[in-house]
């Protein structure tokens, strides 16, 4: 990972963004079991869509992956190191992500939160973003508790 900067990622970034993610997420663990991503998960997220990545002193600081589809972009995955977490990282590099989305001609940018981190949706309403429903969780199969993911979007 040369220089610093951004740049979208490559196969090559497969194991960095793995890392990153799941300490990014390690406080999911209250609610679910397991890391939150793999290698494999990583590698299929890249065939649809696009990881960014923010290169700080040679280190990966950060990550978010973006899938254009039409007038609207998804963001998910948001990953900031848990070191350099509430310094705007974080806020910046969904400001990066929009900025591709509106660049590809996208109108909306589409963003779920899971029901159990009510912080989230505080932060997102900040950048934006409102909610716009609820959808199932049954794809968390290792959750502890009862989640649901909620749905919010913003206009571009």
């Amino acid at each position: 990972m040369s220089n610093s900067g951004l740049r979208t990622a490559t196969k090559t970034d497969v194991a960095a963004i793995v890392d990153i993610v799941n300490r990014a997420f390690a406080v999911e663990r209250s609610f679910k079991t397991g890391d939150r991503t793999d290698e494999a998960q990583i590698l299929e997220l890249m065939r649809d869509g696009r990881f960014l990545l923010l290169i700080k002193e040679e280190v990966l600081a950060a990550c978010v992956y973006v899938k254009l589809n039409g007038d609207r972009c998804y963001i998910g995955l948001l990953s900031v190191d848990p070191a350099k977490q509430r310094s705007g990282i974080g806020a910046r590099m969904m400001q990066e992500a929009e900025d591709l989305g509106r660049r590809a001609g996208c109108r909306f940018a589409d963003i779920r939160t899971v029901s159990v981190r009510p912080e989230l949706p505080v932060i997102y309403h900040k950048l934006g973003y409102v909610e716009t429903g609820v959808e199932s969780a049954a794809v968390i199969k290792t959750a502890t508790m009862p989640v649901h993911f909620v749905s919010m979007s913003k206009l571009l």
